[in-house]
């Protein structure tokens, strides 16, 4: 009797052992899995973000979009979400299926896309991508890049609603998004309730901008540009920043610069900057470092020039001069 017992036990370790170890693997196998499909779409969505800019001749002010295109077909690939604060990154695909959800952000089929007036979907699992919505608070940036535009979305407000409250998607006459995750955010099994982020769109989209690109030129061949600035304007002043990849930060008043992806080999960085009043984004890909940008604001018309001085893996230095 003691030896059957004994051996009942051993398979039963066996059995758990050995269900341990494929609940293990299957974890691992979803994890490698939406990591190598989102390696595979942040490239995809960077070369189309290339291709597609590029083909404006101009830069064009436009507000939220008024027409409506055919809707996307089931996993396409729609853009790339990102909230800098919390270091949530990732691809967003159309469909809020298992599929689609176990490996992207899914942007929920009926709603409305990014940058259009309405109500945009975006949903996404609470243990994986959306992970860091449990530290969202008001006034939070949300930012919505896609091969046409990139999209600002400042948060309002969260909440918590039952699955069946389908009214939290109902179109707006104003441009806003909406996150939806499960919830709580730590309960084991089949969450019971909804998390929601309500967040508005902050300025229209900006597309290829061409900024004014002054080379730098040697001391000692030209000392015109200095003279001309010291006769005609006080001083400027300058201002140091180091900016971390997938960061954002205000440099001075009105003017925010984030970095998005840095070469240190080819001393190069893609980076945005951000100017309020006017809510305008200024995408600037594989920029030179040791290169000024000359732009100034539409509203006051003072002009500011930025200068990258270092390129690291994950970081970019430099200064901002603001011209009175």
């Amino acid at each position: 009797m003691s030896r059957r017992t004994s051996r009942g036990r051993r398979w039963l370790e066996i059995g758990l052992l050995l269900s341990g170890l494929i609940a293990v693997g299957i974890w691992g196998w979803s994890h490698v899995r939406m990591a190598v499909f989102q390696s595979w779409g942040n490239r995809v969505l960077d070369s189309r973000i290339d291709n597609d800019r590029s083909a404006v001749p101009s830069p064009r002010a436009a507000g939220p979009q008024s027409k409506s295109p055919l809707p996307p077909r089931n996993g396409a690939l729609i853009g790339r979400l990102s909230i800098p604060r919390l270091n949530v990154r990732s691809v967003v695909r159309e469909g809020a299926g298992k599929d689609t959800l176990e490996v992207a952000l899914g942007h929920i089929p009926g709603t409305a896309l990014p940058g259009q007036a309405g109500n945009t979907g975006i949903a996404g699992h609470r243990d994986t991508l959306f992970r860091g919505l449990r530290n969202v608070r008001r006034d939070d940036v949300i930012d919505f890049q896609t091969p046409n535009a990139d999209y600002k979305y400042q948060v309002e407000s969260t909440y918590i609603v039952k699955p069946s409250d389908v009214g939290v998607l109902k179109p707006a006459q104003y441009s806003e998004m909406t996150l939806v995750t499960c919830y709580p955010f730590y309960y084991v099994g089949s969450a019971p309730d909804r998390f929601i982020v309500k967040a508005r769109l902050l300025d229209p989209p900006a597309v290829a901008v061409t900024p004014t690109v002054q080379r730098s030129v040697p001391a000692v061949k030209s000392a015109v540009r200095p003279v001309v600035r010291a006769a005609a304007k006080p001083a400027a002043t300058k201002v140091r920043f180091q900016v971390s990849e997938n960061e954002s930060r205000q440099i001075v008043p009105g003017v925010w610069l984030g970095l998005s992806g840095a070469d240190p080999v080819q001393h190069r960085a893609s980076i945005w900057l951000y100017t309020t009043p006017e809510r305008r984004t200024i995408s600037l890909r594989n920029q030179p470092a040791d290169e000024a940008v000359l732009f100034h604001g539409t509203s006051d018309t003072q002009q500011r020039e930025l200068m990258i001085t270092r390129v690291t893996a994950n970081a970019v230095t430099g200064y901002l001069l603001v011209f009175p």
